[in-house]
């Protein structure tokens, strides 16, 4: 499976899946959108409900996890997207307890079925840099619509 399928995958999820009692269903996604933040953080998935905001990051291999790591918004929580915070990933690429602290895990297999593993815990997110991504959302809809 490829990083964009991943992604799409975990899209189409988090906007309408069963298990809504533990992981909000998100009416607004973003997906792998580049916007002008602060931190540089790219979200391959980013979604909003009423009351939060979740974001996926979709790994399919170690390496890639690994780097995740050295990124400044990972290294400092405060400073990262999403108040509830995934790793999404082929089945057994990452175990629990490599996991940052309060992060969720999703497993996807190879029919495309995502399971959750642990639920994340919520934290403190960078909302100014989620912001700038809704409001970049908001002009590329508008334009689209005076087309």
């Amino acid at each position: 499976m490829t990083h964009k399928e991943l992604t799409q995958r975990a899209s189409k999820w988090l906007k309408r899946h069963s298990n809504n009692g533990k992981i909000p269903n998100c009416s607004t996604i973003a997906s792998e959108i580049t916007s002008n933040t602060v931190t540089g953080e790219i979200p391959d998935v980013l979604g909003w409900c009423y009351w939060t905001s979740i974001l996926i990051e979709a790994k399919v291999s170690r390496s890639d996890f690994k780097r995740d790591f050295k990124k400044t918004f990972r290294q400092f929580a405060d400073m990262g997207m999403g108040e509830f915070r995934y790793y999404i990933c082929p089945k057994d690429l990452i175990k629990i307890e490599e996991l940052p602290e309060d992060w969720g895990l999703l497993y996807c297999d190879e029919k495309g079925k995502i399971e959750t593993v642990k639920v994340a815990s919520r934290q403190k997110a960078n909302l100014e840099c989620e912001r700038t991504i809704l409001l970049s959302l908001i002009r590329r809809a508008k334009s689209s619509a005076c087309a």
